[in-house]
């Protein structure tokens, strides 16, 4: 099993949103000008629809562009870290959406250049180990978490992003992943609460993950079996949301599917590409940040080149739907099974959906964006 890849930032994303702003105050100089201003006006989207992100860096156009995602990345991000740094203060528990989510966003903008909250990052992880290092016991019995087995997967992948070394602890979640699988090869979630816990494609994708990096030596040979077992059912597993394509790739990355396998995965993704350039959660639905963020990012850590065209079309649709306050909103399709509480993040009742989308984003755009 593979780690993931380390991002690569080729290029830049388009520059709509600077081209447009800055042709729009020119054009106020013109007093009356309407026509003039709408010559311009039109002239600015004309060069955002053919500016790719993988424009030459060397490139005026080029440069104004790598301003544009630089500065959408650290808008995103700073919204990120304030929700995982005020998350702690509310709850005492781990939580994939404001924990591992952000997290990401974290590592992915350091990738690429971005300074982040070294320090912040390192306090997640800390407040993530120890609410499973409280369960110990349980754990080595395979209870004891709620969310069980994708609340472990989400909690060995947050430790895993920074770099948190293999304890007493992180076995004790391994032997909970183990106890847990099924007789298929699965990991199942506990509940559903749509997009982000409603996977069993993803639930087995993150065990594995986890798996391979924190196993024990003493853990090795039943973790291999598990994890052959887990790439038989990924293989053939029922792909209803998008987050079933995105973590099928992902996991056929990881566990080292066949190449024709792995395409066929990728095509799917892609295919599944709106108009727009965005990804929608049901094929039903309109695209949105979440469901795009993450299937940018995982096509891009299994082999997708910033030059594609549909990363170009996917960067465009992030950089055009990014709030004024650096987030990305979702609106929320759960049903609440938790007393709903204010972070103090931006979209109220959205905001545990909107997030982990604004990380996702972050972490996929954060791949084009090239440090000065």
């Amino acid at each position: 099993m593979t780690s993931m890849q380390a991002f690569d930032p080729t290029g830049p994303a388009p520059v709509a949103c600077w081209l447009l702003h800055y042709f729009d105050q020119w054009t106020q100089m013109f007093q009356g000008g309407s026509s003039m201003r709408v010559a311009l006006q039109s002239l600015a989207l004309a060069v955002f629809i053919t500016t790719p992100v993988s424009a030459r860096a060397d490139d005026p156009a080029a440069e104004a562009v790598q301003a544009q995602i630089r500065t959408a990345v650290g808008r995103g991000l700073s919204v990120a870290q304030k929700a995982a740094a005020n998350y702690p203060s509310h709850r005492n528990c781990f939580s994939c959406h404001h924990q591992t989510l952000p997290m990401l966003a974290m590592v992915a903008a350091r990738s690429s250049g971005t300074e982040i909250d070294g320090k912040l990052l390192q306090t997640q992880a800390e407040f993530t180990h120890q609410s499973f290092a409280d369960r110990k016991e349980a754990m080595n019995e395979g209870k004891g978490i709620g969310g069980t087995s994708m609340t472990v997967g989400y909690g060995l992948w947050a430790l895993d992003l920074a770099d948190w070394k293999p304890d007493d602890t992180t076995q004790a979640m391994v032997t909970f992943l183990l106890k847990n699988q099924r007789d298929d090869g699965r990991w199942m979630r506990f509940t559903s609460r749509p997009p982000l816990e409603d996977s069993d494609v993803m639930c087995t994708v993150l065990a594995a993950y986890g798996m391979g990096k924190y196993a024990a030596e003493s853990q090795r040979a039943e973790v291999e079996a598990a994890m052959t077992k887990a790439m038989q059912w990924l293989a053939a597993a029922p792909i209803d949301s998008q987050e079933d394509r995105a973590a099928r790739l992902w996991g056929f990355s990881l566990l080292g599917a066949q190449p024709g396998q792995l395409q066929a995965a990728r095509d799917a993704v892609l295919a599944a590409q709106h108009d727009d350039g965005g990804w929608s959660q049901l094929d039903n639905m309109a695209s949105d940040a979440y469901s795009t963020g993450q299937a940018l990012f995982v096509l891009r850590v299994t082999g997708l080149a910033v030059s594609d065209a549909a990363y170009d079309r996917a960067a465009r649709f992030l950089l055009k739907t990014q709030c004024d306050d650096g987030s990305w909103l979702v609106e929320t399709r759960s049903k609440p099974i938790q007393t709903l509480f204010d972070n103090g993040d931006p979209h109220g009742k959205h905001q545990f959906i909107s997030i982990p989308a604004t990380s996702w984003a972050v972490a996929a755009l954060a791949a084009a964006n090239k440090s000065p």
